[in-house]
């Protein structure tokens, strides 16, 4: 028992290329909405992200500047002329030196 296809009528034909056509249609605007839904989600995503990032190395850069200004505090501390003597004669045990002692280079 085989069934016989009917003949379809053109105006029938028309109308099923219009629907597939119309369902073609629909499915692209949907598949565009959401690859685009996705892409915009996505670079969000990463605004946010890199606006964290951002802020961490904000952070970071404020800390290394507040440890460079200490530093140098230090190293202007630990060069003063008068520490530097200090340790030389009670340290080392030297002398202040005499006239004879001293020699001036041309």
């Amino acid at each position: 028992m085989s069934r016989k296809r009917k003949k379809q009528s053109p105006k029938k034909k028309v109308v099923s290329k219009w629907r597939e056509k119309r369902l073609a249609t629909i499915v692209a605007i949907f598949l565009w909405l959401l690859v685009s839904g996705f892409g915009y989600v996505w670079c969000r995503v990463q605004v946010v992200e890199l606006g964290y990032q951002l802020s961490e190395i904000h952070r970071l850069h404020s800390r290394l500047l507040n440890d460079n200004k200490k530093l140098h505090l230090e190293l202007a501390r630990l060069k003063a002329p008068e520490r530097v003597q200090r340790i030389a004669i009670e340290q080392l045990g030297l002398k202040q030196p005499t006239k004879d002692q001293i020699v001036v280079l041309k």
